[in-house]
């Protein structure tokens, strides 16, 4: 009987009281609109902010596995020619095949050597200016040792990729150098120092060949690419009688900051890790793990993390979803105030309604439980109405702030975002209702019929 009559309390409360109940369902829903576009902005601005970041520039590093004398010369180390170790041209293309080969924005192969450009000592660069390669077809099979077979979707047949897309922040006067191959990139303090301009010839020497290269464009970077020159792969490996050899690959990959398990597995290495432990780890897009499998898929190579690009990336990221969460914490401490603030007015309001409830024999637990369930369907009301309006905020903010053109995420990140959000909702009246609730559990029967 009592069970009956708090359910049609409970009902005429949320009908009768509808300034408190819409106060209640304002400040959740508040709240809950901040919830739901910053955890709309967070996975999608995180995403577009990591592609962002990867257009200045390569966070990885494959040099040949063998380790022979390095000397540094104009900020680029490079060795003997008969001392040297190279990788093959031909394996760039097994860079596609890993698990994370979606995460690859581009790469770049390198040679270098010194050579002499009219009568002055320099390093020439031949790299891949923009190459179109025929990823393998067929999906990916991953084997794991717990048994589990991971499938990895083909990547699009062709693959455009070369330092035009590596280092996009390059300015270069003039063009740079075609499919063709012919012509060369010029580092604008070279070619002050060497007396020519765009569209002018360079002779070069190595070893006692010359050969006549026609400047397409210079270049300013603000580093030590400005003293070298750079001519397409090809050429360069004509020149130094290398063919099919490169001395580095330059890979710039869209990888997520690290976490514990990633910590650990840099500190005792994947292999010790326990199987289940390297499932994840192998499956999740951190820098060692990427960095692993560039290793796997070119066995005589050895890969590097460029350190002060990742970390700094990993850094603004990782200090961007700080913000986000600071901000919807004070709103959800906001929030939480005002639901209390509203509770506390309708107990006051209610005091001969709660004292009649306790004549009748309604205990602390049953008073308790009325509130809490007055201010957690309130909660889920305001939620509901929250996740709507969050959503439509965060596709203004991210058109009107951030310059983005279309704002999608996968239904199932939605459905996870709608969840969070309504448990948050509901979690935050519940707790703004607390303090309120023990309020009315004191109160004493007579007094509060009185209204006294």
């Amino acid at each position: 009987m009592i069970k009956q009559m708090l359910t049609r309390l409970l009902a005429k409360s949320l009908w009768k009281q509808k300034t408190s109940t819409a106060l209640i369902v304002l400040s959740v829903a508040s709240a809950a609109a901040l919830v739901s576009a910053f955890l709309n902005l967070a996975f999608h601005l995180t995403e577009q902010v990591a592609k962002e970041l990867r257009s200045f520039g390569a966070n990885i590093l494959l040099v040949p596995r063998s380790d022979p004398l390095e000397v540094e010369i104009g900020g680029l180390k490079y060795v003997a020619p008969e001392e040297s170790a190279h990788l093959e041209e031909a394996d760039l293309v097994k860079l596609k095949t890993i698990f994370w080969r979606h995460n690859i924005v581009a790469f770049a192969p390198f040679l270098s050597r010194l050579v002499e450009i009219e009568g002055n000592r320099a390093l020439l660069v031949g790299t891949w200016f923009e190459e179109e390669i025929a990823i393998p077809a067929g999906k990916g099979l991953f084997t794991f040792a717990s048994g589990i077979q991971r499938e990895v979707e083909p990547d699009s047949g062709k693959f455009r990729t070369g330092l035009k897309s590596l280092a996009r922040w390059w300015r270069v006067e003039g063009g740079w150098v075609g499919e063709d191959g012919q012509g060369v990139l010029l580092g604008s303090q070279l070619a002050q120092r060497i007396g020519v301009g765009r569209g002018g010839v360079v002779r070069i020497t190595y070893q006692g060949r010359t050969v006549l290269f026609p400047i397409r464009g210079l270049v300013q970077t603000g580093g030590v690419e400005e003293e070298q020159v750079f001519v397409h792969l090809k050429k360069a490996q004509d020149l130094f009688g290398l063919p099919g050899k490169v001395d580095k690959i330059q890979v710039s990959a869209l990888v997520t900051p690290d976490n514990s398990l990633a910590i650990r597995a840099s500190r005792i290495g994947p292999a010790r890790l326990s199987p289940e432990e390297y499932e994840t780890w192998y499956c999740s897009p951190f820098l060692n793990s990427i960095i692993h499998q560039f290793e796997e898929a070119i066995p005589d190579s050895s890969a590097k993390a460029i350190r002060q690009v990742s970390e700094a990336e990993g850094a603004f990221i990782g200090k961007m979803r700080l913000t986000f969460m600071l901000t919807v914490a004070l709103a959800l401490l906001a929030a939480s105030l005002g639901v209390m603030a509203a509770m506390m007015t309708a107990i006051f309001e209610r005091r001969q309604e709660i004292g009649l409830m306790k004549a009748l024999g309604a205990d602390g637990k049953q008073i308790s439980l009325f509130f809490l369930l007055e201010g957690g369907i309130s909660g889920f009301f305001g939620g509901v109405l929250g996740y709507f309006g969050g959503l439509a905020f965060a596709r203004l903010l991210a058109a009107r702030t951030f310059s983005l053109a279309s704002f999608s995420l996968p239904l199932s990140l939605q459905g996870v975002i709608l969840f969070t959000t309504l448990i948050l909702a509901v979690g935050l009246a519940v707790v703004g209702s607390f303090l309120p609730m023990r309020e009315a559990t004191r109160l004493e029967p007579i007094r509060a019929m009185r209204g006294s």
